[in-house]
């Protein structure tokens, strides 16, 4: 996004963890807890930037698609939010429609029906002082029981959603064709994390006209690392877009004994792995 000064649009899934406020809390454990979203990784799935289209991009086909729902899970990580950057908006606009829609159908999916869930939506853009600023919401469950039920659309203003014809909204005692978009978003704080498990060093996929591309030379630069200023070979392996990158040359069962050992440190990686990556990556027997 800094690249094109954030003149595109672009959206990425955030995958984590969800977990209690309070670990002493009596309701921990019961549906009506309450959640928060740890970050742990990012990744970018295929689309192409289409200012023609609603949201300002097409989303592809993930043939890797899969292979990151799998290894995030064996990695214990899970998809707990989205991430969309755009141009700088007037203030006041927060989300378009097609965003408070598309934010909708993930917070549906990530609770399996019109059910609370944490899943969040961040967003990154612009600030009047030049520095990126990012913020995070999420959308009413009216606004999923809306979207369900196919209620309200992408209308001719981006900053309402187009009331469907079959319905019937009320705002202020009266009926309305559109809904503003804001009256669907709830704030969500964002608290700065570091991942004490994680890191995110490996470029990321997807991006065409990035200088640095998924490339087994970069995986050798990133794992030759190991040793210097506190790294060690797992730390380096510790990346979740390089595992997915790793599961397009090593074996089902491999990748899953490698993230047994990524999520576990109390598992040791089995030497024979530990050759073939840096086989694959070019190394030396220095690593």
């Amino acid at each position: 996004l800094r690249k094109f000064n954030f003149q595109r649009n672009r959206f990425a899934f955030l995958y984590g963890r969800f977990v209690d406020f309070d670990e002493d809390d009596d309701t921990k454990d019961s549906k009506d807890a309450k959640k928060r979203v740890i970050v742990e990784a990012i990744y970018e799935p295929p689309q192409e930037p289409d200012s023609d289209t609603p949201e300002g991009f097409i989303q592809k086909d993930d043939p890797m698609e899969e292979n990151v729902e799998k290894i995030a899970q064996m990695i214990g990580l899970q998809r707990v939010g989205w991430i969309l950057g755009h141009p700088p908006r007037v203030k006041g606009f927060q989300m378009s429609a097609a965003e408070v829609i598309m934010a909708a159908e993930l917070q549906i999916e990530a609770a399996d029906g019109v059910e609370p869930t944490p899943f969040v939506t961040v967003k990154a853009t612009l600030g009047d002082d030049g520095n990126v600023s990012f913020e995070a919401f999420q959308v009413s469950r009216q606004c999923m029981e809306m979207v369900a039920e196919g209620a309200i659309s992408v209308g001719e203003n981006p900053g309402f959603c187009a009331v469907s014809d079959t319905f019937t909204a009320i705002q202020e005692g009266k009926e309305s064709k559109t809904v503003e978009n804001n009256f669907f978003l709830t704030v969500v704080p964002i608290v700065q994390h570091s991942s004490e498990k994680f890191v995110s060093q490996f470029p990321k996929p997807n991006r065409d006209h990035d200088a640095r591309q998924q490339t087994n030379a970069e995986m050798k630069n990133q794992l030759s690392k190991s040793g210097s200023a506190g790294w060690t070979f797992m730390d380096l392996l510790s990346d979740f877009n390089l595992l997915i990158y790793l599961s397009k040359f090593l074996d089902p069962s491999d990748i899953a004994e490698i993230c047994g050992s990524v999520s576990d440190r109390d598992i040791p990686l089995k030497n024979g792995h530990k050759i073939i990556i840096a086989g694959l990556a070019g190394l030396d027997a220095s690593y």
